[in-house]
């Protein structure tokens, strides 16, 4: 039996991503008794690895009765590139307390010191970089580059220059991870003495200068003209006809906001052949927000027959998703199948994002589950859109999914489950949450600690939220409005109102929201003066133009209190027609106040206007059956059975 030809066919599966048929030769090899075979195993790892599937790849690397040195680099190489670092590093541990294992060699040094980079385990990196020494192998120009990227990840410059000057004969490679590092801290002055001191540049060189520009320009609006002094140097070195480079600049300018050098650059090249160049100014008319442009690109890229790959899909999904239109990016989605992409990590998850985001979660969840290794974009995708959509509880399953895999959750998957948490009530779930956000540090993050104020106000726990919020460092208009909604909703009005005074001593201008938050805290507790001062202040001081909510707070306090006709000034100086929340409003107190005449009149115009509403009907009956108004309750009750019944509604209640 040829394992040489065996080992080339897991080989192929790998790369083919072909599932089925690379399990059916493991199945084979189980058979005949040699799927342990190192050689074999290791294939078999390797296999499992290009199909990102950790969990099989471990399980093989598990029931290996013989482990070599590149069984380990293998396992620790896959852990790394699938974004499981922490582990890679707790694999390379196990295999020096490992008795009967090799010593590590340049290529496992190599991978740890990626991981080390990664999560930044400076202590190890430090340790393998004086074995690196103690063992003679300084000379290996590729392993003193991962020791050199290693340190720039963990932004020790000092340690990262001490290491470049170890390196007798640095290539090019280990110039621009020491240039990348430069303008990664924003040493851009730094970075660009260090790269005139390349002997030869080549178009990565330039890339990452011109990248670091770009990093810059997200941060610092005063790069433009830096950035094209760069471009003019790139023109004098002859690189204009690096896609590298002409794939940069675009970026470059696209990040500056100036979208029409980027448009001017992209028009006048030559290398309009270079899928990469078209992905970079895909990608910049994104970012500036210019979808239909992008759309225009996309369908020219199409009928210029060049091959689309997963950043311009990725790409097209995206602007799909900004337009939120599903007929698109159904569209696109058949050209995902066509290409091949569908099942790939980065574009599935974007799909699973895509269809979830415009309320197609059904086809979202389909998507998801087909996708053989999912990260934190498709969860978060689905999650987000399972909130939207009201579908709570497969919300609460896809978390707790999340969980079990042992991904990380960050803010943004946080934020929407709070907001499930806050839909149903559920303050049990959501303390959870609460410890979860602590053990992350993400407590402090305003997103989240807004969303934990507004969990615990809608579960009925303000004194948590009041807590929180009196904690926050920064506070926006978001949290402000939270807070007052919150006191508003469990009954602290005087609360509301002296919150409502410290966000405008802040220097916060209140929005809409926060005026129907702090009107309706009024309204609860039945202070009309405050509420009326509110409104005119909303227009009068913010130039706010009310809507019908701040209108109805108003005319129901006043109903409240039986001044009908100062409730119907407003309701007549309104600029629109009131709706029917109003004149049952004022329905109500007109029967609390005993004013049969108003009575009448309101229940006419609600039953010309809303003739089919049922609950028009019920209130209208209610008043009716109050005031002692008997044959005008006949008469009502009758219209109403001619109407039909209404369905009868539905509540829940969360058992901890």
């Amino acid at each position: 039996m040829d394992l040489k030809l065996i080992a080339s066919g897991l080989r192929h599966c790998g790369k083919l991503q072909a599932f089925k048929r690379g399990e059916s030769i493991q199945a084979q090899l189980i058979k005949q008794g040699i799927s342990k075979n190192v050689f074999l195993a290791n294939n078999l790892v390797s296999m499992h690895l290009d199909f990102r599937s950790l969990v099989d790849a471990h399980k093989v690397f598990d029931e290996m009765t013989e482990r070599n040195i590149v069984t380990w680099t293998t396992m620790v190489s896959g852990y790394t590139s699938h974004g499981k670092p922490n582990k890679a590093i707790e694999l390379y541990r196990s295999m020096l307390l490992d008795s009967e294992s090799e010593p590590p060699n340049e290529f496992l040094f190599s991978a740890v010191l990626k991981a080390c980079g990664l999560v930044g385990d400076l202590q190890l990196g430090r340790l393998i970089h004086e074995r690196i020494g103690k063992e003679n192998m300084k000379g290996d120009v590729v392993l003193m580059n991962a020791v050199l990227d290693m340190y720039v990840k963990n932004r020790r410059l000092s340690e990262a220059n001490k290491a470049f000057s170890e390196i007798s004969q640095p290539n090019l490679t280990s110039w621009n991870t020491l240039i990348s590092g430069y303008c990664k801290e924003s040493l851009v002055d730094e970075a660009v003495r260090l790269f005139h001191r390349i002997p030869q540049p080549n178009a990565v060189s330039w890339n990452c200068l011109i990248s670091g520009f770009v990093d810059e320009a997200c941060s610092f609006g005063g790069l433009l003209t830096m950035g094209k002094q760069l471009h003019c140097c790139v023109l004098k070195s002859g690189f204009e006809s690096s896609s590298f480079a002409l794939s940069a600049l675009i970026d470059m300018y696209s990040n500056c906001c100036s979208l029409r050098d980027a448009v001017y650059l992209f028009r006048h090249a030559n290398l309009h052949c270079s899928v990469a160049v078209w992905n970079s100014m895909l990608s910049g008319y994104s970012i500036n927000n210019d979808n239909e442009a992008a759309l225009g690109m996309l369908l020219q890229m199409y009928q210029s027959g060049l091959s689309f790959d997963s950043y311009t899909l990725s790409g097209a999904l995206k602007i799909c998703t900004n337009l939120i239109n599903l007929r698109l990016g159904l569209q696109v989605h058949g050209l995902v199948v066509i290409s091949g992409y569908e099942l790939d990590y980065i574009v599935g998850s974007i799909l699973v994002d895509l269809h979830a985001n415009v309320g197609n979660v059904k086809d979202a969840h389909r998507l998801f589950h087909r996708l053989p290794n999912k990260d934190i974009i498709a969860f978060s995708g689905l999650i987000r859109g399972c909130v939207k959509a009201g579908f709570y509880s497969l919300a609460f399953d896809m978390f707790r999914e999340l969980i079990k895999l042992g991904l990380d959750a960050d803010q943004f998957i946080i934020s929407s489950i709070l907001k499930a948490c806050s839909s149903l009530a559920s303050l049990g779930w959501g303390k959870q949450i609460h410890g979860l956000c602590v053990k992350k540090g993400y407590e402090s993050e305003p997103v989240t600690a807004t969303g934990l104020i507004d969990m615990y106000v809608k579960c009925g726990d303000i004194d948590n939220g009041v807590v929180l919020f009196d904690g926050m460092l920064e506070r926006d208009v978001v949290s402000w409005t939270g807070i007052i909604v919150g006191c508003g909703q469990n009954g602290r009005a005087k609360e509301a109102i002296q919150y409502f005074r410290e966000m405008i001593d802040s220097g916060v201008e209140p929005n809409e929201v926060t005026f129907y938050g702090i009107l309706s805290a009024c309204r609860h507790s039945g202070l009309l003066e405050e509420a009326r001062f509110i409104l005119e202040s909303m227009i009068s001081e913010y130039g706010l133009e009310p809507c019908l909510e701040h209108y109805y707070c108003v005319v129901d306090l006043l109903g409240q209190a039986g001044r009908f006709q100062e409730a119907e000034e407003i309701i007549n100086e309104m600029p629109f027609e009131p709706d029917k929340t109003i004149w049952m409003s004022l329905l109500t107190a007109c029967g609390t106040h005993k004013s049969a005449e108003l009575v009448t009149v309101i229940a006419e115009k609600l039953l010309n206007t809303f003739p089919k509403d049922p609950s028009v009907y019920t209130c209208i009956s209610n008043v009716y059956a109050t005031m002692g108004m008997w044959d005008r309750l006949s008469e009502v009750r009758e219209a109403a059975k001619k109407l039909g019944t209404k369905e009868s509604g539905l509540s829940w209640i969360d058992v901890a």
